[in-house]
C-alpha cells in the first residue's frame, strides 16, 4: 500500500508540472470571455417604515419604492422612487380602523416630505396593531394588492436618574405587563431662545463614551442601566454657549422601551456586537408582507432635571 502510495504521488507530481500551466491558461483565457457582473436584476418592491409612539402629536407611515442604480453608484437611482400612485394606508387597533392621510409636510431644512398621517390613533401598550398598505393600481380581477403587517406596542419602562461619583446615572424600571426587547437612552442639554419672536427650544446630545478619538452615543441595547460621565454632560453645556449662543438650563434624559421588530432592524442594520460576524438566516430586514421595511413600535419615558443642580451636587 506504501509504495502504491508513493507511486501515485509521483506520477501525479510529474503529470502536474504540465497539467498546472494548461490549467491556468485556460482560467485566463475563460476570465478574458466572462461577462458575469454582480449587479442582479432589479426588482421594485414597495418600502414601508412607521415607527408606533405614543408620545408623539400623530402617528405616521412613510413610503417608498426600491430602485435601480448603476453599479457603485447607487446615491444616483435610474428610476424614480417616491411613491407616485394613489395609496389608501390604514392601522387597526383596539376593534377601530384608523385611516391615513395622504400629507405633504415641511421639514426642518425647508425641504418637503410626503407622509400618511393619524392624529386620532394613541398607541396602547399591550395592544396588536396591523397596518394595511393598498395601492388600488395594482389590483388584479382576483386579488388586492396589499402589504399588511403587525406589531404589538411594548408597556413603558419609568426612567430613573441618580448620581454616581463621576456621573450619572441612568436606569430602566421595567413593566412585566408587556416587556420590551430592548432600551435606548438618551440625554440632552437643552436651552432656549428667541426666534421671530417665539421661544424655540435649542438641545444638543450628550455623548455615551468616546472611542478611538471618535464621539459615540447611546446605542440601543438591551441593558437595563447607562452610565454617563458628568465631564461630557459639561462639555455638552459649553457647546451650545459657545456654537449655539444659548445657555442650557435644563438636561433632559429619555429612555425607549423598543419593540423586537425595531431592535432587530437596529441591529442587523448597524451591525453586531461581533464585527466580523455574518449573519444569513434574515437576509431582508424586514417584518412587512409583500413588500420590504419596518412596522414597529416604542414606549418613551423622559424627566427633566435642572443643570445647575446636577452640577453642583
Amino acid at each position: 500500500m506504501h509504495r502504491y502510495a508513493c507511486a501515485f504521488h509521483t506520477r501525479f507530481c510529474v503529470k502536474n508540472r504540465y497539467l498546472l500551466p494548461l490549467v491556468l491558461t485556460a482560467v485566463l483565457l475563460a476570465g478574458c470571455e466572462n461577462t458575469f457582473s454582480p449587479k442582479a436584476p432589479f426588482e421594485e418592491r414597495i418600502v414601508v417604515f412607521s415607527v408606533l409612539d405614543p408620545t408623539l402629536p400623530y402617528q405616521s407611515v412613510r413610503l417608498e419604492s426600491t430602485y435601480d442604480a448603476a453599479l457603485g453608484d447607487e446615491d444616483n437611482p435610474i428610476n424614480q422612487q417616491e411613491i407616485t400612485e394613489e395609496v389608501e394606508v390604514s392601522i387597526r387597533g383596539n376593534d377601530r380602523n384608523y385611516v391615513f392621510t395622504d400629507t405633504l409636510i415641511t421639514l426642518a431644512d425647508g425641504g418637503q416630505k410626503r407622509l400618511w398621517i393619524n392624529r386620532d390613533l394613541i398607541p396602547s401598550e399591550g395592544v396588536a396593531y396591523r397596518l394595511t398598505v393598498h395601492l388600488p393600481e395594482r389590483d388584479t380581477e382576483d386579488k388586492r394588492y396589499e402589504l399588511t403587517a403587525t406589531t404589538t406596542v411594548p408597556s413603558r419602562a419609568y426612567i430613573q436618574l441618580d448620581q454616581t461619583i463621576d456621573g450619572l446615572r441612568l436606569s430602566a424600571i421595567e413593566n412585566v405587563s408587556y416587556p420590551g426587547s430592548a432600551f435606548h437612552f438618551r440625554m440632552w442639554v437643552r436651552g432656549t431662545k428667541m426666534v421671530d419672536g417665539k421661544e424655540v427650544d435649542v438641545r444638543r446630545e450628550v455623548p455615551y463614551r468616546e472611542e478611538d478619538g471618535e464621539i459615540v452615543f447611546s446605542e440601543p441595547s438591551r441593558h437595563t442601566v447607562r452610565n454617563y460621565q458628568i465631564s461630557r454632560v459639561v462639555t455638552t453645556q459649553n457647546e451650545l454657549r459657545s456654537i449655539d449662543k444659548v445657555f442650557g438650563g435644563d438636561v433632559i434624559a429619555t429612555a425607549y422601551t423598543l419593540d423586537k421588530f425595531i431592535y432587530s432592524y437596529y441591529k442587523l442594520v448597524r451591525g453586531f456586537d461581533d464585527p466580523v460576524s455574518v449573519r444569513q438566516d434574515r437576509p431582508d430586514v424586514t417584518n412587512i408582507r409583500n413588500g420590504v421595511g419596518i412596522f414597529g413600535a416604542v414606549y418613551p419615558d423622559s424627566l427633566v432635571r435642572k443643570y445647575n443642580t446636577l452640577i453642583q451636587q
